[in-house]
Formats: C-alpha cells, sequence, structure tokens
C-alpha cells in the first residue's frame, strides 16, 4: 500500500475541508430559502402595451436582479402570463416587514415604477404585500414548468372558512404529483380577506391533473359561494 508523501497529506485534508466547507455553505444556503414566519410577500401585478414585453422583460429582469441582492430578500420570481406576454406577476420574498419596506424605498423599486410607466396602460401596476398563510418547501422546477397565480377576493365574513379551506388544499396539492411549490399568502392591508396562491408544476400534465383532482374541486366548491369577485386564476412561464 503506497502512503501519502507529506505534499499530498496536506493537499488531502485540504480538500476533504474544502468539500466540507461547500457541503455546509449549500446546506445554508438551503436553510435560508425556507420562507420563514415572519416572511412578507410581495405581489406585483402589471401590464405592458402589446408592442413593449421585451420592454417589460428587460426592466423587470434588471429589477429582479437587484432585487435578489438587497438585504432580507430570500427570492424574487418574474413571471409572463402565457398567451398574453404583455401581462406579468412579480413574486417576492422578503425576511420581514422591515426589509419589505426598506426595498420599497430603495432606488431600484422607484427606478422600476418610472421605467414601466411610460410602456404600460394607465392604472396597470398593482403592487400589494402579504402575510403567510401556508408555504411550503419550493422544490427546483425546470423547462416545461407550469407556474399559476389567484386572486381571491372573498367576502370578509367568510374569511375563516377560505383560510381552512386553502389550507387543505395547499396541503394536498404538495403531496400531489410534480407539484413543485404551493404558497398561500393573505393581505397586510385592509381588505384583509383578500389572499393570492402562486403554486408551480412540473409541467402541464401535473397542473392539469391538479385542476381535475377531487380535493382541488372540493375547494372550488368551498369558496365559490365566499367570493366577492370571479376566480381570476392565470397561467404563466417563468423569465429566465
Amino acid at each position: 500500500m503506497i502512503s501519502l508523501s507529506t505534499r499530498e497529506a496536506p493537499l488531502k485534508v485540504l480538500v476533504a475541508g474544502a468539500a466540507g466547507l461547500a457541503f455546509a455553505v449549500a446546506m445554508a444556503s438551503a436553510a435560508s430559502a425556507q420562507t420563514p414566519a415572519t416572511a412578507i410577500i410581495g405581489v406585483t401585478v402589471l401590464d405592458v402595451a402589446p408592442d413593449a414585453s421585451a420592454q417589460g422583460v428587460a426592466i423587470l429582469k434588471q429589477y429582479r436582479e437587484v432585487a435578489r441582492r438587497q438585504p432580507g430578500n430570500i427570492g424574487v420570481d418574474v413571471l409572463q402570463e402565457v398567451g398574453h406576454p404583455d401581462r406579468f406577476v412579480v413574486y417576492e420574498t422578503w425576511q420581514d416587514q422591515a426589509a419589505f419596506d426598506a426595498n420599497e424605498k430603495a432606488a431600484p423599486s422607484a427606478e422600476l415604477r418610472d421605467k414601466i410607466k411610460p410602456i404600460a396602460p394607465a392604472a396597470a401596476y398593482d403592487r400589494r404585500n402579504y402575510y403567510v398563510t401556508t408555504v411550503g418547501a419550493a422544490k427546483p422546477a425546470g423547462a416545461g414548468a407550469v407556474y399559476w397565480q389567484v386572486h381571491l377576493d372573498v367576502f370578509p365574513p367568510g374569511l375563516e372558512k377560505t383560510i381552512a379551506a386553502v389550507k387543505e388544499v395547499a396541503e394536498a396539492a404538495r403531496k400531489g404529483e410534480g407539484n413543485l411549490r404551493y404558497d398561500v399568502v393573505r393581505s397586510v392591508k385592509q381588505p384583509m380577506s383578500h389572499q393570492t396562491i402562486y403554486a408551480v408544476w412540473g409541467s402541464r400534465k401535473d397542473f392539469d391533473d391538479y385542476e381535475m383532482s377531487n380535493y382541488n374541486h372540493k375547494f372550488r366548491n368551498a369558496i365559490g359561494p365566499l367570493l366577492g369577485s370571479p376566480f381570476d386564476d392565470r397561467v404563466y412561464a417563468l423569465v429566465d
């Protein structure tokens, strides 16, 4: 058996140490990606002129990259509606209210509003912040993933029933085939009966299976009578 030379032994220890450090960093990154109970979710829904979709993508990508480097940011997704490339959603997760508020006052947020305004129809920029109702661990999404967003506007007396229903469907969906993420968040500001669902599936088939599932039918039947406006759900693709 060949023994390590005096130069090889320290090298092996160094490599092992570096591998251990890399593993620790990866684990820390995975842990930090978990959404804390204090998190604030920012949801921006906006339209641009039909001939300005490419400009909209460029502006939102620039904001995304800067926002991800802001203190307290956990993640930013930019979504483009399937079949309507002039419609977008920006879904952001912030460590807490202070981090969200600091970003709102920071230059990138002001620049986003200023740049979008000339290419957007009037009143086409809607930004809201939300508390977490139920958020599970997100799994990596590949090519072909389907992104889905729903805004629920329920009458205030039906809020408790709606929260119970969305928690039940979220838990069931996360166990379903191909589901990668299922977030439910509720409005910070009045009326607090507003909620948003943000979910991801690995493929269109996985999403269609969810749509036809018994637990989704049960959910839709439960919240239908509680809604103050039509069920508004849209399908998106992730902007790389």
